[in-house]
């Protein structure tokens, strides 16, 4: 626990997504909603450690791009809030930033979405915790600061235990899902290496 409490983590997420029976109109594919202050979400992210007081968040509509992502008329959308990891996570807490999201998307598109909404499901740290056995509820893994990166990330191979081996997001090369897999097929050569 101490290795990991002194390690900088990246942002945790609150997802939603959300099947609608009608198209958006004003939205893309992909879309930013970078209209509040940066660096003070950060900071609420990385140093207070607590909800955003004004996010910032990311809107995708696969369906846009992809016709068979919703039936005929219809749209798909999930919404990306990047929070803080190990703060609190509530049902309460996760329909507030809905409410939050949802305000800033109509908005922007100029019409009613919520009223539209067939189908919604949220994911958040406690989802990554139970799902992933993620620590303290990241969605990202280690925080990409200097003394994080490369030959400093933790080892694939556990100096502490013997024959054990690390492998994923944590460790070499890095978090997402082509990097955890590089980690596992360079754990296997390892392993294969040493027996």
């Amino acid at each position: 626990d101490k290795y990991w409490d002194n390690r900088v983590m990246a942002p945790s997420a609150l997802l939603f997504y959300i099947g609608l029976d009608k198209k958006v109109d004003h939205v893309l594919h992909h879309n930013l909603f970078f209209d509040a202050d940066f660096k003070a979400h950060a900071s609420e992210i990385y140093e207070d450690k607590k909800w955003p007081s004004n996010p910032l968040f990311y809107a995708n509509f696969t369906s846009k791009t992809d016709s068979f992502d919703a039936p005929e008329n219809s749209d798909t959308c999930f919404l990306l809030m990047p929070i803080a990891a190990g703060i609190e996570d509530s049902e309460a807490m996760r329909e507030k930033y809905y409410g939050i999201l949802m305000d800033r998307l109509e908005k922007h598109a100029g019409q009613k979405i919520r009223e539209h909404v067939v189908y919604k499901r949220s994911f958040c740290v406690d989802d990554f915790k139970s799902e992933y056995n993620s620590f303290k509820g990241n969605a990202y893994g280690l925080a990409n600061t200097l003394r994080q990166t490369a030959f400093l990330k933790p080892k694939l191979k556990n100096n502490k235990l013997t024959n054990f081996y690390n492998t994923g997001q944590l460790t070499v090369p890095g978090p997402g899902v082509p990097p955890a897999l590089i980690s596992g097929k360079i754990v296997s050569k390892l392993i294969i290496g040493n027996s």
